[in-house]
């Protein structure tokens, strides 16, 4: 497995990733995508909405966890009836965990305000850069990856592991992993927790993650295709 750069369909996802970023910067896309949500009420009206803060937010993720516990559990189970080679499953549940825990220590770290935050969408923070956060504004709201997106993209790992175990399935990991990706991303722009940039940024750091993880972990071994 090539260490250096990820497979070429997310080489191309990363590059397109960080042209997007500076082209949300230059021409203020964020604010632009968030006022148009904000602006045609004055207010943040799926803020509290059961389809963006229930279902999509609190239901959504108590799914993925629960589907992760019973891979855990089936995972191990079957291990212990067959025999199988156990250590790819090992790496797969490590690649999953540990790309929301980086991009949640990473919102714990960095000192952002969500667009619900700020004085111009209702809020009564003004806005200030990620590398410029005056002291008197703190604590922040921690706004900065977008944890819950990141709980979708880190299913880029199942693309990781199906490239290299059942080849035939790899694009459809990738086409449901940025579906739930994007799909978290945008309802929480809507409830004005984040905006778009953070998504794009949740999802350059699972990419850069799990292709660090999965290239240490079958680097030299005979996983191949």
């Amino acid at each position: 497995m090539n260490k250096i750069l990820p497979p070429f369909p997310l080489t191309v996802i990363l590059i397109l990733s960080l042209i997007s970023l500076v082209v949300i910067h230059v021409f203020d896309l964020d604010f632009y995508f968030a006022n148009l949500i904000y602006s045609s009420h004055q207010a943040w009206v799926y803020k509290e909405a059961w389809i963006t803060t229930e279902l999509l937010h609190r239901y959504a993720k108590y799914l993925l966890i629960l589907c992760y516990l019973i891979f855990v559990i089936w995972s191990f189970i079957s291990y212990f009836k067959n025999r199988f080679d156990l250590y790819p499953r090992i790496v797969l549940m490590i690649a999953l965990l540990v790309g929301t825990m980086t991009v949640s220590t990473l919102k714990h770290i960095l000192n952002v305000d969500c667009p619900w935050d700020l004085i111009q969408f209702g809020g009564n923070k003004p806005f200030m850069s990620l590398w410029a956060y005056k002291s008197e504004f703190l604590p922040s709201s921690g706004c900065f990856p977008s944890a819950h997106a990141s709980a979708g993209f880190t299913l880029i790992s199942t693309y990781y592991y199906f490239r290299l175990f059942k080849p035939e399935y790899k694009n459809i990991a990738l086409g449901v992993t940025l579906f739930i990706g994007f799909g978290f991303g945008l309802a929480q722009q809507f409830r004005g927790a984040h905006f778009i940039s953070h998504d794009i940024t949740s999802l350059i750091v699972c990419i850069i993650i799990n292709h660090f993880i999965f290239s240490l972990a079958f680097s030299g071994k005979k996983y191949r295709h």
